[in-house]
């Protein structure tokens, strides 16, 4: 694995690699045959470089990962068991990756339970694997309206969402931005935020100067379909200046 692992290095020869079915499938024996161990002390050196291989190689976006997307969550699914904080983190890693592949990879993870998981990873605030989870709660949330119902359920008033519109990391917050923005399809979601400070939060992060272009736009969106889903906020926003902002994402929201 080490000696893959520098060869992949390469971006050319990580391309071909990706796109090896073999590669995948041996991946898959690798990790199943690692888990039959009595104690995971056992195998935990080899699956997390494995794991690691994976994370990196899955950035790339070809037929053969989208084909072995539903198997590779399936493992995923399986490792985010684990009590070893690294093999959860590479776990939710490849997951955040594989998922944007395959409508029916998102399906199982959904009713595997992995939003639920998903949102108490991003309470536990380990840095990397929050990033990781927030963007598999927009994957997540943006096809499947199970996903989203269960979003609202487990994340009363979205509490745990709307600490991470404060962080400082802009990927995590733009994932959040649009995990929202796809939540608040959801009857009763956006209500549940009056009286709340998601209106200026998100027209801060809509009008500031992020160097991430997602999260301004995903802020936008959110906040245009906030005070679609609920007209109230809107008053709010008049208050604060921000309709020239609603105006301008109301051309991203269907």
């Amino acid at each position: 694995m080490s000696v893959i692992g520098s060869i992949a290095s390469d971006k050319t020869i990580s391309g071909q690699i990706a796109q090896s079915e073999e590669y995948w499938e041996s991946c898959l024996i690798a990790i199943d045959e690692a888990t039959l161990f009595v104690t995971e002390a056992e195998y935990r050196e080899t699956l997390y470089t494995l794991l690691g291989l994976m994370v990196n190689l899955s950035i790339e976006q070809c037929c053969t990962i989208q084909a072995k997307a539903p198997a590779i969550t399936e493992r995923c699914i399986f490792l985010l068991s684990s009590t070893d904080g690294g093999i959860l983190t590479r776990a939710t890693g490849l997951l955040s990756h594989v998922l944007p592949q395959s409508v029916e990879a998102v399906e199982n993870a959904v009713k595997a339970g992995t939003v639920k998981k998903m949102l108490r990873f991003i309470k536990a605030g380990g840095k990397t694997t929050t990033r990781y989870a927030a963007k598999v709660l927009a994957i997540c949330s943006r096809s499947s309206e199970p996903a989203r119902e269960e979003i609202v359920k487990c994340d009363k008033k979205f509490s745990g969402l709307r600490k991470l519109l404060c962080s400082d990391d802009e990927l995590v917050v733009g994932n959040i931005a649009l995990c929202l923005s796809n939540c608040f399809e959801i009857p009763g979601a956006a209500t549940s935020l009056l009286k709340s400070d998601i209106v200026m939060t998100l027209l801060k992060h809509a009008g500031g100067d992020a160097k991430e272009n997602c999260l301004q736009q995903n802020s936008a969106i959110a906040l245009g379909k906030l005070c679609l889903a609920e007209p109230r906020h809107r008053a709010e926003l008049r208050e604060l200046n921000g309709l020239q902002i609603l105006a301008s994402c109301m051309k991203y929201i269907k």
